[in-house]
């Protein structure tokens, strides 16, 4: 019998993600992109690697940032993105030997590169100013004492001038280029103060259609993003949808007869409550029509991970036409899709317990790259036969709406197979509950501690996710197994407000949040007290971030239930995060007021602020921030801290210099193990003494 051992803190950093999965023309290879960490380094590096079906895969690049491999379409060359030149351009490896030839070389860098059908070439965005396309080449150095010393000055003049995980905007903007193969000059297709964006060829190979806001004051209407079109020699751009606001539009992807434009759709006046439905648009009349509209899903992923895999995948024609293959989110599970173009029909491609995060299609359809993770695989590359279908297997984690799916799988990669043969990892446990008569139905997990004993009873930790329109499911948390490795079981749910269970399921909390979202956190570990005898009800904790930790604030106000607490990069005070975070203001529509400041329009804002309940805290609270977070500005952890510390409560602040909102995703490798030992060590003072 073999020992495994707990889950180390330090593991993290062993850990390798595989994404971004792109299968050849003919079927016969996978290009993809693994990531690891540099531990010496403290940063993350990706390489290409190869996988064939019966072969271990084998690294097929040597640069320590490649990523974005694309195939030619006739298979001989593969376009990637690498910064080994100094910045990120586009480079071209020839498949049959030989040394890969640099093609861009562009100031500022490029990526996204996509060829057209004809093979002749590839389309690419870049970050350009008004000045466009310069030549890659050092800086010189600045001689003027003013300007070199002043150069890190911001001077804002745009409402929208900020962006989490991006900073602070420069005058630069997302421009759609093309560049030959042969290695002609590239050449700048759209231009102004606007974001061009998910460039896609036309069957001909003569333009693209690509999304984008070109409003003259888009930051007051960000929502206005329309499709539009672009001959490859450049010129007039023309619009596609309507451009009346009606939806926002993405993800295009043009059918083989050229006439059709299959895209992502989603509702302005949802503020991401809705769904990201799919759309067809009529190039020739301008209608657009939605597809699978009785599917109540969202078609992308909205899965929630600590561990997130390079992403890959956008909509996918048969070559006839009568079908568009997409990805959709339904219970905890990430499923391929395929959609009647005509019918709307929606069939169900793959199944089982599954997060696709990437995944690609050959020109026939009929085999696919798959990447996704599982309770107990963070991230591995799959060969999929579509055409080798086979029954759906009976599992109790099957989708809530999808019915079905399952083709014939073969696994190509096993990266951290090794690691995870000595470790203990507990396959979390699915169970339904519901916060009461007339309440829906919820889905949540448990995860048995490392080790576990029956008949012994476990502290455990409740962990509630972000968004809160994301999705916790079949996947793989980093965190909730370095719990179980401490002697915690694990509960999660995701209750309303989550995505993956219909619209109205998450819409009802929009500008409510801590009425029906509290009920269904408090019934989810109520419910998995009751049912599962090894948790011990006596010692309670709670975690979450961004939204989640807002509902950790709101919780600690309203109960004393949990005998510790952990926040983490949460909101406290929605009145001020209005205008401190990078799209607050965006959320005033969401309150029904127009001025958040005006004295009278201060109750919506605050009747959702747990700084108001700071005086009924008396749960021991660790307040953990990033000092670099645009989305939940660190100003939120402040407030919360000075009033809980003020009435001497017990309280703990943690600050991440340099980091922002997504840190516990992928932050700095090493403070992403401290604030795992924090999280560790603030429930082994109260849980556990």
């Amino acid at each position: 019998m073999v020992t495994r051992r707990p889950l180390q803190v330090e593991d993290l950093l062993a850990i390798k993600l595989a994404g971004d999965s792109q299968i050849s023309p003919d079927g016969t290879r996978v290009a993809y992109v693994l990531q690891e960490i540099d531990k010496e380094k403290n940063e993350y590096k990706s390489s290409i690697w190869l996988a064939r079906q019966g072969q271990g895969p084998v690294q097929f690049t040597g640069g320590s940032k490649d990523n974005s491999p694309r195939w030619s379409p006739d298979g001989k060359y593969l376009a990637f993105v690498s910064n080994r030149s100094g910045s990120n351009q586009i480079w071209l490896l020839p498949l049959d030997g030989g040394e890969a030839r640099q093609l861009t070389r562009i100031k500022g860098g490029a990526g996204a590169p996509i060829w057209s059908p004809d093979g002749n070439y590839i389309a690419f965005t870049a970050a350009l100013n008004a000045d466009g396309i310069k030549p890659d080449g050092k800086e010189d150095e600045e001689k003027d004492l003013y300007k070199k010393y002043t150069k890190d000055v911001k001077v804002i003049s745009r409402l929208l001038y900020k962006m989490d995980g991006v900073g602070y905007y420069t005058d630069k903007r997302s421009q759609v280029c093309v560049i030959k193969v042969d290695g002609s000059e590239a050449q700048q297709l759209t231009t102004g103060e606007y974001n061009h964006l998910n460039p896609a060829w036309t069957p001909d190979s003569a333009g693209l259609v690509f999304s984008a806001n070109r409003l003259a004051e888009a930051d007051y209407q960000p929502w206005y993003v329309d499709l539009w079109y672009v001959p490859k020699e450049g010129g007039e751009l023309t619009r596609l949808t309507p451009g009346d606001g009606e939806l926002s539009a993405s993800s295009p992807s043009v059918s083989p007869d050229g006439r059709s434009v299959a895209f992502i759709g989603t509702q302005p006046e949802e503020q991401g409550y809705g769904l990201d439905a799919l759309y067809l648009l009529d190039r020739a009349s301008g209608a657009v029509k939605r597809l699978a509209a009785n599917l109540d899903r969202g078609f992308v992923s909205e899965a929630i991970s600590d561990m997130p895999a390079p992403a890959g995948g956008g909509l996918v024609w048969s070559p006839d036409g009568h079908w568009i293959y997409g990805i959709v989110s339904d219970a905890g599970q990430v499923h391929l899709v395929k959609v009647g173009a005509t019918s709307g029909a929606v069939v169900q491609v793959t199944g089982g317990d599954k997060m696709i995060h990437a995944y690609s299609l050959t020109p026939d359809c009929r085999k696919a790259a798959l990447a996704y993770a599982t309770a107990t695989s963070p991230a591995d590359i799959y060969l999929a036969l579509l055409d080798e279908h086979k029954p759906a297997a009976k599992v109790a984690n099957c989708c809530a709406v999808l019915q079905g799916g399952g083709v014939s799988e073969y696994q190509l990669s096993s990266h951290n197979a090794e690691l995870f043969a000595q470790i203990d990892l507990p396959v979390p446990e699915r169970f339904v509950f519901s916060a009461g008569e007339g309440h829906p139905t919820v889905d949540g997990w448990v995860l048995r501690p490392a080790g576990f004993e029956a008949g012994k009873r476990y502290p455990t930790v409740l962990e509630i996710h972000g968004g809160p329109m994301g999705m916790y499911g079949c996947g793989f948390f980093y965190e909730f197994h370095w719990l179980a490795s401490q002697g915690y079981a694990v509960v999660y749910a995701n209750p309303r407000g989550s995505q993956g269970y219909g619209r109205e399921f998450c819409h009802s909390i929009m500008a409510d949040w801590g009425n029906l979202d509290y009920q269904d956190c408090m019934a989810a570990i109520e419910t998995a007290v009751q049912k599962f005898d090894f948790i011990d009800g006596d010692r309670l904790g709670v975690a979450g971030g961004s939204y989640g930790g807002f509902m950790v604030n709101w919780m600690v106000g309203h109960t004393n239930r949990f005998k510790a607490a952990v926040t983490m990069r949460s909101v406290v005070n929605r009145w001020s995060a209005m205008g401190t975070s990078d799209t607050g203001y965006n959320r005033v529509s969401q309150f029904g007021t127009e001025n958040w400041w005006e004295e009278q329009n201060l109750g919506p804002y605050l009747k959702q602020s747990p700084i108001l309940h700071a005086s009924k805290i008396e749960t021991p609270l660790l307040i953990e921030h990033q000092e670099n977070d645009l989305r939940c500005p660190i100003e939120q952890g402040e407030q919360l801290y000075a009033a809980l510390k003020l009435q001497k409560k017990p309280v703990k602040f943690v600050r991440y210099p340099g980091e922002f909102h997504g840190m516990s995703r992928n932050g700095k490798p090493w403070l992403r193990v401290h604030r795992l030992n924090m999280l560790a060590d603030w429930f082994g003072e109260y849980l556990k003494g």
